[in-house]
């Protein structure tokens, strides 16, 4: 038998190889040339594709670590086994997250993504190939192409995402026969538009244009996103990225980065954003009712719409920040100055002062029992002007009444305004708030009597003010003081006391004077002190003596919120803190102990009587007869001046008397409905699951810059 020829072995595995090689070499230019080409770049900077004057813009990099699996986020089991959370199901936020079918539309959506899975046979995963390592959606909410601009029946959208190789060669694959014909088997067409493919889709309202560019895919449902996008690509000058735009880069790159520098994180897990509010039209119709200044029911919106301006939003640009123990929301808020009023014009040019020198002092006199504080840099006179003219007609003409019976610095005073004009320049342009679970006073007289008993029930925490004082201008303040306590009766107090500060066996020079009456809602009382810089103004004297405890704490040993865990966790290392070295306010709220404080409110509820307690209508009497008699019977000029007949019971102003302490109890009780009651259930929910919060305000007069922090209480 003869051997084979060791040399026609090789040229036939030479050939073969040489054949195989050109295969090869065939088929690679054959998907270079009409699929996609495997060694082409990279996009370098998504954000750069996109037009800087799109309405709305939403940013995540590597979306695919967020899952585990999709839709499950990493942070689910601590979530979900955090106290509180399943009061939170059952609450009307988690009732109606299944009433709208949220549910079943995050299943639709995995289903819809194993579908995909299973028909490529595991060769396609969405999220990771199409949508895990960036992804941005922007668009349009008006039609900037006619002019004036037009609100948008459907926003403008555009889909920008990085894609996987895997994504490229089906892309690629768009336009041959045996891939349009399984689309058209899912009943999807597929059409050209020049460079753009179109698709549509069974139960789209509209066409679909697809385009890519290297390893960016962009899906749209308008060409014009898609058009100034590929301009973009192209270099054109007419066009401007979104990322060049100085309030993304002040909202979003600078503070962002800070936070990072801060928390030594080079790459940070976040989502930044941009939006033009009034762009929309639902947040434009919200603008112009709310905050409402003329509110008849609510004294906070009143106040509220002394500072906030939502029409005179331009620009919000900002990131969510998943840190390893917080969430962080930063960002700024563009805003249009010509919309203030003169108050806001005065609040956003407030003074400019280093926090260590105004908001470090006020901490440190917060007591660690508060449930909350905050602080604003802002115009004393023009804010106490702003609450006084929140308050009801009727409120305010009966403190001007007691105001023009009275003097001060031995001159008569024409009403409220005139007497914040003259504390005027007594104040700094600070202001400080401290709130605490109101504990009731149980101290009595030598008589036994309750020294500051309440018949105004009401869950109200205690509260109080703190304000700045100008050098040398303590004396001013005492004088308010010394006068309030001269004149009490001619403000409707019952008794004025000065309570002791006392610590151990010891107390401090300063008492806290206290006026009480039973009407005051919750504590019964208004207490104020002048000590030191600071003026405090409150609802409870006892939180006024713990303030001052807690303001001398080297001698009293009191802590302050600034000696707790929750506030160093917070504020961090000096050299690296999160707080801003310039601050306009701080709010800080410790959800653990708000718990107390929304419990007094959900017992509150429960109890609410229809039925006017009787205490209560007795104490309230003498002040309701002269509110209905300037109101109904003005004629007269006193209850003594009436004729007996309309006083005695049944009489025409002992009914209208009668009937308006009911309605004010109704009012006060109704307060509560099933809805309130639901809702403060979901805060207690949510307060459960909270550790910390806290928000900083750095204000001008054309920009709001805020950093917001939420510390969940899972770990």
């Amino acid at each position: 038998m003869a051997k084979p020829n060791p040399k026609k072995k090789r040229r036939i595995w030479r050939t073969l190889a040489i054949t195989v090689g050109a295969l090869a070499v065939l088929l690679f230019l054959f998907v270079a040339t009409f699929v996609f080409n495997p060694f082409e770049g990279r996009v370098l900077e998504l954000r750069d594709v996109v037009p800087r004057g799109v309405n709305f813009f939403v940013h995540k990099q590597r979306l695919v670590d967020d899952f585990d699996p999709f839709p499950q986020p990493r942070f689910w089991s601590d979530l979900t086994s955090a106290p509180g959370w399943r009061d939170l199901q059952a609450s009307t936020l988690g009732q109606s997250w299944q009433r709208h079918g949220a549910d079943r539309s995050v299943q639709q959506v995995v289903a819809a993504l194993e579908q995909v899975k299973t028909d490529s046979s595991g060769f396609l995963d969405v999220l990771r190939d199409a949508f895990g390592e960036e992804v941005i959606v922007a668009g349009y909410e008006q039609d900037y192409t006619q002019q004036p601009p037009r609100p948008l029946a459907q926003p403008w959208w555009c889909v920008y995402t990085r894609v996987s190789w895997k994504v490229k060669a089906g892309y690629g694959l768009f336009g041959l026969g045996f891939l349009d014909g399984a689309l058209k088997q899912q009943g999807i067409e597929t059409s050209k538009d020049g460079e753009l493919f179109v698709l549509k889709v069974p139960g789209a309202t509209g066409p679909l244009y697809v385009r890519r560019y290297l390893d960016l895919l962009m899906v749209g449902n308008n060409k014009l996103l898609l058009e100034q996008s590929q301009r973009l690509l192209d270099g054109n000058r007419d066009e401007e990225p979104i990322g060049v735009m100085a309030s993304y880069e002040d909202g979003v790159t600078k503070r962002v980065a800070r936070w990072s520098s801060v928390h030594a994180v080079d790459e940070p897990n976040a989502v930044d954003f941009v939006a033009e509010p009034n762009a929309f039209d639902a947040f434009r119709r919200f603008a112009a009712t709310w905050p409402n200044r003329a509110d008849k029911d609510s004294m906070n919106e009143r106040v509220l719409a002394s500072f906030l301006n939502l029409r005179g939003w331009q620009m919000l640009t900002g990131a969510m920040i998943f840190g390893q123990d917080a969430l962080v929301a930063t960002g700024q808020v563009e805003l249009n100055s010509r919309e203030h009023t003169g108050f806001q014009s005065s609040f956003y040019k407030a003074e400019q002062a280093p926090r260590q020198k105004w908001l470090d002092p006020f901490l440190g006199m917060v007591p660690e029992t508060a449930c909350a504080c905050a602080a604003l840099r802002m115009p004393s006179a023009e804010f106490l002007t702003a609450m006084f003219d929140a308050l009801e007609d009727a409120e305010k003409e009966l403190i001007n009444d007691a105001l023009r019976r009275v003097q001060f610095q031995g001159q008569q005073l024409n009403d409220m305004r005139d007497l914040i004009e003259r504390l005027r320049h007594a104040f700094l342009p600070r202001t400080g708030f401290v709130f605490r679970k109101n504990d009731p006073d149980m101290s009595r007289d030598e008589s036994g009597k309750l020294m500051v008993p309440v018949t105004a029930k009401s869950p109200v925490p205690q509260v109080a003010w703190v304000f700045w004082l100008e050098r040398g201008a303590s004396a001013k303040a005492e004088e308010l003081v010394t006068m309030l306590r001269t004149n009490y009766s001619n403000f409707r107090f019952q008794n004025v006391w000065h309570l002791p500060v006392s610590f151990g066996n010891s107390r401090l020079q300063e008492p806290v004077t206290e006026f009480t009456n039973p009407l005051i809602p919750g504590t019964g009382e208004l207490a104020m002190i002048v000590f030191g810089d600071f003026f405090v103004l409150s609802n409870s004297g006892p939180l006024v003596r713990d303030i001052l405890r807690t303001h001398h704490s080297r001698q009293t040993g009191a802590r302050s919120l600034r000696d707790t865990e929750e506030w160093k966790r917070f504020e961090g290392d000096p050299d690296r803190s999160e707080l801003a070295s310039s601050l306009n306010g701080l709010v800080w709220v410790d959800g653990q102990k708000m718990l107390p404080l929304i419990d007094d409110y959900v017992n509150f509820a429960a109890a609410a009587s229809d039925l006017p307690d009787p205490a209560w209508m007795m104490e309230n009497r003498p002040s309701a007869e002269e509110t209905v008699r300037r109101a109904q019977f003005a004629r007269y000029g006193s209850k003594a001046a009436m004729p007996k007949a309309m006083t005695d019971e049944g009489g025409e102003f002992d009914v209208a008397v009668t009937n308006y302490l009911k309605q004010q109890w109704q009012q006060a009780r109704t307060n509560f409905t099933a809805k309130d009651r639901a809702d403060m259930q979901q805060l207690r929910a949510m307060a459960q699951m909270l550790r910390s919060a806290s928000l900083q305000l750095e204000l001008e007069n054309n920009y709001i810059r805020f950093q917001a922090r939420l510390a969940p209480n899972w770990r």
